[in-house]
């Protein structure tokens, strides 16, 4: 029967994987895995390292959690693009600004819209908090590199569109208006973030995540007179959220 591990030994095994985080985050800097490249194998890369799969996966979770490391189901890990490693000089959530390109570790390079008109259903007129003639739905998926990261389903009152003068018939002028003119229109905003699965088929045209879970953002922007200008919802696929707050 083998000795009991003693306390030091025990330390010493439960910071292994500290260690092999800490060397593969050296090799990373120094560019021995550039961006954009992919690391060994997870069999390879424990061999390398002397660790067992186990202390290599715990390693490379912290590496992820960092943004230093993506992970694609299917086809291994990924050293992220030095661009989207930070969102520095960007502010965070307490910014009053797009929760996509705050959020998204992957910041997008594309946006692909869609629009209608419709009458407002009750639910819709309650998120809106009053009562309008119709109003404008809008669904963005945003890419980077041609790929799908995340997607915005924003419904706004027609008045809205009116008063800001955003001419419908110009579809690149309501887009650049819920980019980013709204944001710096609106007075204040409410965020509710929670856990969902339904970004996928909210998203219909595109998969967003494989893994089906997402950082869910209920957004509300009100004018300064407290009306509401927008409501939006934003699916960020939980593998490429990552937010930050600066008080």
């Amino acid at each position: 029967m083998a000795a009991p591990l003693s306390e030091t030994e025990k330390k010493t095994r439960n910071l292994k994987h500290v260690r092999v985080y800490d060397r593969l985050y050296r090799m990373i800097q120094e560019g021995t895995y550039p961006p954009g490249s992919q690391l060994p194998s997870e069999p390879e890369l424990a061999a390398r390292m002397g660790v067992s799969r186990m202390t290599l996966r715990r390693a490379l979770s912290l590496l992820i959690d960092d943004g230093l490391v993506k992970n694609i189901r299917g086809k291994g890990n990924f050293i992220r693009s030095q661009e989207n490693l930070s969102n520095s000089g960007k502010g965070g959530l307490e910014s009053l600004a797009h929760p996509v390109y705050l959020c998204c570790m992957e910041q997008p390079d594309s946006v692909e819209m869609e629009f209608r008109l419709e009458p407002p259903s009750e639910p819709v007129t309650g998120s809106l908090e009053r009562k309008c003639a119709a109003v404008v739905i809008a669904d963005r998926w945003y890419k980077f590199r041609s790929r799908p990261v995340a997607y915005s389903l924003s419904i706004l009152p027609i008045e809205v569109i009116s008063q800001t003068g955003t001419d419908l018939n110009q579809p690149d002028q309501l887009r650049d208006f819920l980019e980013t003119a709204v944001y710096q229109q609106a007075c204040s905003s409410s965020l509710q973030l929670t856990v969902s699965n339904a970004g996928n088929f909210s998203a219909q045209k595109y998969t967003l995540s494989r893994g089906n879970s997402f950082l869910l953002i209920l957004e509300t922007l009100y004018a300064k007179d407290g009306t509401v200008m927008a409501v939006n919802k934003h699916f960020i696929p939980l593998e490429l959220f990552q937010a930050r707050i600066y008080t």
